[in-house]
């Protein structure tokens, strides 16, 4: 599972990274079979301002659906961190979950359609 994280209007500290990064493992450490990439995106919207501007957005690409895009705002960098990766834990197990219910009742329709048809012999 590739992590990659992207900072913008500020500078990523190691220590900001190393939090990324341990609480995505975290979090989606589950899934690391069927996660292909996953990207985040931190950024300061209003720079030296202040206010409830700090931005956390998290794509993940698993191998069998389309990506999956979460954003959250807050106050705090690692407050928005924190309701960013809770909220893709959630959105990934729905849709990995659909997926693979989607599949075995496609697995399941398919065996009933090529069983064979017993021959009664007298």
């Amino acid at each position: 599972m590739l992590v990659h994280i992207n900072a913008r209007h500020f500078d990523l500290t190691p220590a900001l990274s190393n939090y990324v990064e341990s609480k995505v493992r975290l979090m989606l450490g589950r899934y690391k079979n069927k996660i292909v990439k996953i990207s985040v995106s931190l950024s300061d919207i209003n720079g030296p301002k202040g206010g409830e501007d700090k931005c956390c957005k998290i794509i993940v690409k698993p191998e069998s659906t389309s990506s999956i895009v979460v954003q959250e705002t807050a106050a705090n960098m690692y407050d928005a961190i924190n309701s960013c990766s809770h909220r893709v834990k959630r959105t990934v197990n729905r849709s990995l979950s659909i997926t693979q219910w989607k599949r075995k009742k496609f697995v399941s329709k398919r065996e009933v359609e090529e069983e064979p048809e017993e021959v009664q012999s007298f």
